[in-house]
């Protein structure tokens, strides 16, 4: 008898290997999809420091995100195919992005790029259970995405700015919410004074590391090690971190 548990996850693990190699990064820069998150873990990530592997579960729950950014990606490619061949606006899914002040570089879900009116949407697709979903769309409801959340996408308005020439008014921000238990879907708009924020994020955390030689020049709950409580329970550096 097969055991296809198993064999799925040699499968997710292969994947997992091959998407980590086609998405390096050069060694030294920051990830746009990192934004928020914990300087000392980014010192890591920048030093291409080897994490806790995920465990079977976990990969197979990020999968279901993968799946899902990839389908609406093949969609967004068929409905550019369809779009008049003189029309100006460009639909470009997973656009790549990159910040050389900051030292950051990332790939955009979705950005449409108007040029009649020289104005740009970037969109982030979020997959969601349904007590996050609750927590955003729900009659109790917080109805506000998480910060780092807001600054990942701060920093593809960024990137999309920088490589149009835009103002930030001239660029609309959207997070777009799938929700795993019955496949909702919810748009919200991010206000764009968090590319502002993104920036401050990005540039605070480059000074910074630029000045840590070792991981003793960060020690656990220095400014901004972790920068939220939680962090440091789901991290992968945690074993080595201490």
């Amino acid at each position: 008898m097969i055991d296809i548990e198993h064999v799925y996850d040699l499968y997710l693990q292969l994947e997992e290997a091959i998407n980590k190699e086609k998405h390096k990064t050069e060694k030294g820069t920051f990830r746009a999809s990192s934004a928020g998150q914990c300087y000392k873990k980014q010192w890591y990530m920048q030093q291409g420091t080897e994490g806790t592997p995920l465990d079977p579960k976990s990969r197979r729950l990020l999968r279901l995100g993968t799946i899902v950014h990839k389908d609406l990606e093949k969609a967004m490619k068929c409905h550019s195919s369809n779009s008049s061949p003189m029309s100006k606006i460009e639909i470009k899914p997973e656009h790549k992005i990159k910040i050389d002040e900051l030292g950051v570089t990332g790939t955009a879900d979705l950005v449409v790029y108007d040029g009649n009116n020289n104005k740009a949407k970037v969109y982030d697709y979020k997959t969601a259970h349904s007590y996050k979903w609750k927590m955003m769309f729900g009659r109790d409801k917080i109805g506000k995405p998480s910060r780092n959340y807001e600054l990942q996408i701060g920093t593809y308005g960024l990137g999309v700015a920088k490589e149009y020439e835009l103002d930030e008014h001239d660029i609309e921000l959207f997070i777009v919410y799938y929700k795993k238990d019955d496949s909702l879907m919810r748009s919200i708009s991010v206000n764009n004074i968090w590319m502002h924020n993104a920036s401050d994020y990005w540039m605070d955390l480059k000074e910074t590391l630029d000045e840590v030689h070792g991981a003793s020049d960060i020690p656990r709950e220095s400014t901004n090690v972790p920068m939220e409580s939680w962090e440091c329970k789901y991290c992968q550096f945690e074993t080595i971190c201490k």
